[in-house]
């Protein structure tokens, strides 16, 4: 007979995982993307009062929606501008500047594409996506509205481009499988 242990997984940041994986290939061009448009318009109060139109950009909408989704707007600043989702992270003291952080699975990833090269990017971020793994310096995002659908792209950690994170503060809920050695 071995020792008993316990192996944790965090429930949460799968929940948001698995529903993002659920929305892969939702696009503007079959009108798919519109149900996450519509989760996103079903949370009331709406940020800022502003109900999202069809024709508008929706990444911040898809990281949002995964929010309302997965019964967690307390933890995921639910915004549809990226700049605001940033804001809301900063007053709940989740934030992550340093483009070196290496996210876990459902942390938050925003980007500005006028990024330097050149020191801290500090600009005004225009996209967003969840951290669906990072393996071996590469991170593998899962986006809405990258190329006009849900879908994924690798980026190395500390790349160009990275904005910083949002590191939500998923509860700690775990499953328990017992192991024999």
């Amino acid at each position: 007979m071995g020792d008993l242990t316990l192996k944790g997984v965090n429930m949460e940041r799968n929940t948001v995982i698995s529903q993002a994986l659920n929305w892969l290939g939702k696009n503007e061009k079959d009108s798919s993307f519109k149900e996450i448009i519509d989760i996103y318009n079903s949370n009331k109060p709406l940020p800022r009062g502003y109900k999202v139109k069809y024709t508008d950009s929706w990444c911040a909408v898809f990281v949002s929606a995964l929010a309302v989704k997965c019964g967690i707007t307390e933890k995921i600043p639910v915004e549809c501008s990226c700049g605001r989702m940033i804001e809301k992270a900063m007053a709940k003291g989740i934030w992550v500047e340093g483009d070196g952080y290496i996210p876990k699975a459902a942390d938050i990833i925003l980007y500005d594409w006028n990024d330097s090269g050149k020191g801290d990017n500090k600009g005004w971020p225009e996209h967003v996506g969840i951290v669906e793994k990072t393996e071996n310096d590469l991170i593998t995002v899962i986006e809405g509205n990258l190329n006009n659908k849900v879908a994924r792209r690798e980026i190395k950690v500390n790349a160009r481009y990275i904005r910083g994170y949002i590191c939500p503060e998923y509860t700690d809920a775990v499953s328990v499988k017992k192991e024999y050695y």
